[in-house]
Formats: structure tokens, sequence, C-alpha cells
């Protein structure tokens, strides 16, 4: 599938170029998908966080999962992101995630492959250039959010993290920055309930 899209301004001020284009093999996508999700759920394959969180589960989802760009806006390094087609956080729905590191933009491409409003959102993250299952960590994220058992004006949020391949060492310093950050603005939000020390 051939995409051309238009870099948001963000990133546009930095790497100086307006459009991107991007040609990607379905065939390996599709196989690259079906074994990121095969690992799903796997302890022995799944980096995971937990945290509680001093919101309602509602709140909670809004600021963790209510779009793409939500859910990356609380990982390092994020720039910007870019829609491939209508679907958006529908499942289905692809996109480029924009990364700045020392100044330069780093794309890779995703697609929603779970999203249960309230409950759990899963996203693929990988390298254009190489979308096969033997590419550049090809990773999957997923978030998913519960009531907490004992307090309904709390949320707990599990973070999970899996990839093809040795994990990356960077994998859980990620899921611990975007927990921190899901935690602070749910808690933050107007609305939300006060955050306890």
């Amino acid at each position: 599938m051939n995409y051309t899209y238009k870099y948001p301004t963000k990133i546009q001020s930095i790497n100086g170029r307006r459009f991107g284009h991007i040609n990607i093999a379905e065939e390996h996508l599709a196989q690259t998908h079906n074994e990121l999700m095969n690992r799903l759920d796997v302890p022995e394959k799944t980096i995971a966080v937990q945290v509680e969180v001093n919101a309602p589960k509602e709140k909670v989802w809004e600021t963790a999962a209510g779009s793409i760009t939500k859910f990356f806006s609380h990982h390092p390094i994020f720039a910007g992101l870019t829609h491939l087609n209508s679907l958006k956080s529908d499942e289905g729905g692809r996109y480029v995630i924009h990364r700045a590191i020392n100044g330069c933009i780093f794309d890779r491409i995703g697609e929603v492959l779970v999203n249960i409003p309230n409950a759990q959102f899963t996203v693929s993250d990988v390298e254009i250039a190489d979308p096969s299952v033997s590419g550049f960590f090809p990773s999957l994220y997923t978030v998913k959010v519960e009531d907490h058992p004992d307090d309904q004006q709390k949320t707990i949020v599990l973070l999970t993290y899996t990839m093809l391949g040795v994990a990356h060492p960077w994998a859980l310093g990620v899921l611990a920055y975007q927990a921190n950050g899901i935690k602070y603005h749910s808690e933050h939000q107007p609305g939300n309930a006060e955050p306890q020390s």
C-alpha cells in the first residue's frame, strides 16, 4: 500500500519537509501483526507496569486511550502522529508515529489492533522500511483499565509491551514514563477526584 501524507506543523519545523511517502508490503505487515497479537497476554513474552490512579475509569480512558495521539503522547520523545486512513482510533486505523531524537525525526507505522472502550487499547509500532517479523523491533503496546476493587473513584491501569525478538532495554522505562503520565494527567484533569498523598 502506498501512502502520501502531510507532516504535522511541529514535525515540519524540525525536519524541514512538508510531505512524507511510504510504501508498505501488506503481507509483511499482516504477518508481523499476527505474530505480535499471538504474544498478547503471554506473561513470559510481555513487559508490564501497573499503576493505581485516583480517578474514575472513564476519565482515565479518555486520558490514556481516547485516541491514538493521546495514547502515544505519554511516551518520551513523542513528537506527533499522522493518520493514514479515515478510521483513526477505531480498529484498523493506521498512522505514522513521529519521534524526535536529538533534532532528528524517526517515523514508524502502526495500526489500532484492539479498541474496546473503557477496557483495552492495543496498538502496533513497526519499522516502515522493514515491516516484516524480522524488522527493527516490531512492537505492540496495550493499555487496559479496570475498576479498582475497593474504590469506585479509582482505576487500575495495566500497560504492557511485547515485541518480536529480545525486548529492548528501554521498554520498561517507556512503560513507567507512560504510566506516570497517565496517572498525573488523569488525576489533575478538571472533574476528577483530588489526588491523595
